[in-house]
Formats: structure tokens, sequence, C-alpha cells
């Protein structure tokens, strides 16, 4: 028998000191290993998280892109989100809605309303519609936005104009422009006086079309920006000097005897109202933008072929949506339009008037000269032609 007799050298010696030692390495490998565990585990959720989340960002995604709705019959159909407006450029879309020509060419419009074309821009930043139309917005809307022209939907000869009081000094000054026989007012009567209207709009061009004129820009006036209806209460209130408008309240200002200093049809313009839309709409939508433009060209004819008909629907819709107006300002706000077909599109070249409205606004200082190519760029035709 061997009897193995404890050397408290040798406990504390060498081995001892490396048998301490490798109890420490295996210590500090398990914590390791624990470590590695446990950051594994983190790891593994982190990225199971990001899964969900990316899974559900692209499912709202694709929900937006690929959204559909079941009709009364029973048939499920993609929807195309239409922006609108309370005004005759937006009719066409209402005669489509109310006579079911989405359904029957295979989509579902889902109409947006906005006020004016500016909250249509905005909300055309935060992906909200992917088909609409407007006027002088649209220019404003590729500038800022990336919108695109994809078409037109009317051209009016009446309708847009600056208005003054009678007892106004601008509106005594008769001859200013020989060229321009029916423009009143003159540098001395309209410099530093203050305009009301809503800015980046149609009513705003036809200002800066009137103060050029007489010889203005409109770094020379005090342009407050309201809605339409508040702009003409300034100038009946007294807060403004001069305002511009279009319809309704346009009539509404002829009827209380308020007098037009420069009306767009005398101005050397012709206005036209564009199809726009959403370049992903653009990219992602091309078959129903398409069928859109299709029956939108359909309802442009029968609308242009029936006025008295058209201006019950317009006065009908607009009653439902809550916006103040009459049966016969209806019928005068459709004798001003030409709803344009696809025959007429033959003849038409798209964004000619985006693109005068463009230079314009450079030459004022409204906007950037890049505005000009993005115009270039931004303007397309193959859904016309």
């Amino acid at each position: 028998m061997i009897k193995i007799v404890k050397d408290k050298s040798f406990e504390s010696g060498y081995y001892g000191i490396n048998n301490i030692a490798l109890k420490n390495e295996g210590s500090k490998r398990r914590r390791w290993i624990m470590k590695k565990r446990s950051f594994r585990k983190i790891w593994m959720v982190a990225m199971s998280v990001l899964l969900i989340f990316m899974a559900t960002g692209c499912g709202k995604n694709n929900e937006k892109e690929e959204k559909k709705v079941t009709t009364s019959s029973g048939e499920e159909l993609p929807v195309l989100r239409v922006a609108i407006m309370p005004f005759v450029t937006s009719l066409p879309t209402e005669y489509i809605v109310e006579n079911n020509l989405d359904e029957k060419a295979g989509f579902k419009i889902e109409t947006i309303m906005f006020s004016t074309g500016a909250p249509m821009n905005e909300a055309l930043a935060a992906d909200e519609w992917d088909v609409g139309a407007m006027g002088a917005a649209a220019v404003t809307g590729v500038a800022n936005y990336d919108m695109m022209i994809i078409g037109e939907v009317l051209e009016s000869t009446d309708g847009l104009a600056v208005f003054t009081k009678p007892d106004s000094k601008m509106a005594k000054v008769k001859g200013t422009n020989p060229s321009f026989p029916s423009v009143l007012g003159d540098a001395d009567s309209v410099k530093g006086t203050t305009i009301s209207l809503p800015v980046g709009t149609a009513q705003h061009f036809t200002t800066l079309k009137w103060l050029e004129k007489i010889g203005l820009e409109g770094t020379d006036v005090n342009i407050v920006n309201m809605e339409t209806a508040q702009a003409y209460q300034a100038l009946q209130a007294g807060e403004a000097d001069a305002t511009a408008l279009n319809v309704p309240t346009f009539f509404e200002a002829e009827k209380d005897g308020m007098v037009q200093v420069g009306n767009l049809a005398d101005l050397g313009t012709r206005y036209v109202d564009m199809v726009v839309a959403n370049r992903k709409a653009v990219e992602k939508k091309e078959e129903l933008l398409q069928k859109y433009i299709s029956v939108l060209f359909e309802a442009n004819a029968a609308l242009e072929a029936d006025k008295e008909a058209a201006a019950e629907l317009m006065h009908q819709w607009l009653t439902d949506v809550g916006a103040e107006t009459s049966l016969e300002n209806c019928k005068s706000d459709l004798e001003r339009v030409f709803f344009i077909s696809k025959e007429d599109m033959g003849e038409r070249t798209i964004g000619t008037f985006a693109k005068e409205l463009g230079e314009f606004y450079v030459d004022q200082g409204q906007l950037e000269p890049d505005v000009i190519d993005k115009l270039d760029n931004n303007v397309i035709d193959k859904f016309t032609k």
C-alpha cells in the first residue's frame, strides 16, 4: 500500500498553481460559452423582431398597392385612389363613379376630397392618392413632390379673375396696356396693395399674369394666403384691396357688383386642368391608370355632349359634399369649359400649359429654374396615345 502524503509545498507549488489556473481557465471558458449563448439568444430575438417588423411593413405597403374591394355583385376589384376637389375639374370622376364606369372597366375608384390643389400636393408626399386632376398647382406638385402629368381634363375660357371694389383706385384706371384693353389698374394704383388668394393655385397664377400686364411683379404687392371663400370675405370686409377668385365665388363677386381688373381669359392664356399622378402609381399601377384614363375620356365626351345633364349631376354632387352652389352657377361654370376627349388629345400636346406656367413662375422668381427640366421628365403621354 502506498501512502500518499500531502505536501504543502506541492499544493502551493507549480502544479498547485497550474491546477488553479486550469480551474480558472475552465470557469472563464464556461462563462464565455454562456455569454456566447446569451448573445446568440439576444441576436436571434432581435432578428426575429426585425423580420416581424419587415414583414409587417411590407404587408402594409403591399396592402396599399394591392388593395381590393368586393362589389355588390360579389366581384373583387383592385382599388385606385383618386384625389378630387369640389370643382368642375373633378366632375368627370363623379360621372365615372355615378355610372359605374370604373367597375365595368375592372377596377374601383376610392375618392379622397381636397379643398384645393395645395393640400392635395402635400398629401402626395404622404402617398395618400394615386391619380387626380388640377390646374396651376400641378406645376408646384412637379417641382416639389415629383408629381407626374399624364393627361388633360378640360380647358377653360373664363371663371378666373382678380376682383376689387367699385370705388377702388385701381378699378378706375384704364388703358395701361393697349395690348390688353380690358385690364384695369396701373403701377401707382396697385403697388403696395394687399391681395388675398390661395397661394400656388390658378388664382395665384392669374394674379401674377395681371400684375405682369401692368408692369409689376408679385413682390410689389402683399399677397396673403387664404382659401377662396375667406379671400373674398377679406375683400368685402376691407381687409384686402383685391382678391383672386375662381368659380363659384367668381359668380358671387360678379353678382355683388365687384369689378374685374384682370380676367385670365383676357390675359393671353388658355387655362388647362391636367390629369396628375403619383409616380409610385405610374410605376406600379400602370394598368389601372390606363383604365382610368380610358373611362375619363368616356366621361368627358358624355359631359361635353349634354351640358344640361352635366349641370344637374354637378349640382347634386356639390350639394352632397357640402359645397355651396346653385344649379345656375353650375350651368354658368360648364358654359366656360370644354371637356377634352380622346379624339381631342390627338391634336394636343400634354404639358404645353404646364410648361408655360413653369416658365412664368421661374421668371417671376416663384420657382427655381430646375422646374423646367422636371417638367420635361415628368410629363408623359403614354396613357393618352
